[in-house]
């Protein structure tokens, strides 16, 4: 009776050993880096990474200097800005001489892959900002409004990188 209790489970274990070892691991090729984690044979990038590796920053599109002609109810300007990244945070980069006023905006970049950032309301140099933006290529679009005192305008720019 013991003999046979033991050939019945020994066959048990072999044939789920033998089910249990044709299951392939999706990720066994899939190389994500350092910035993400293999999910189903794709890569799921952390916070602020994209690219099939997860190699590269999400903000990587917006950083660099860029001509701009903008469009404001108050009238139509030409003007350069130049964004950096932030060390405040991965998604985080800094317009300097936003709007032609001299001053630098924070923006966070969207952790969405859609090119997206968005400039949360903040007070800098007497003005207060909030906007939105979408790069496309080497152009990057921005609407954005502006307050000081009780002055308000509303700005669409267009900045080519250079």
């Amino acid at each position: 009776m013991k003999t046979r209790i033991l050939q019945i489970l020994g066959v048990a274990a072999i044939a789920t050993i033998g089910m249990t070892s044709c299951e392939v691991d999706a990720c066994k090729d899939v190389e994500c880096g350092d910035n993400g984690t293999c999910v189903d044979g794709d890569c799921q990038c952390d916070t602020g990474y994209e690219g099939t590796d997860c190699d590269t920053e999400e903000r990587a599109k917006f950083i660099g200097t860029y001509n701009v002609t903008e469009a404001c109810t108050s009238g139509n300007y030409t003007y350069s800005i130049t964004t950096a990244a932030s060390g405040s945070g991965i998604t985080t980069i800094i317009i300097s001489n936003f709007g032609d006023y001299g001053v630098n905006v924070t923006a966070t970049v969207k952790n969405d892959n859609s090119s997206q950032l968005v400039i949360a309301n903040q007070t800098v140099g007497g003005g207060t900002f909030s906007g939105t933006g979408q790069i496309s290529g080497n152009i990057l679009t921005i609407t954005y409004n502006v307050t000081a005192g009780t002055s308000t305008d509303d700005c669409t720019m267009t900045c080519t990188k250079q």
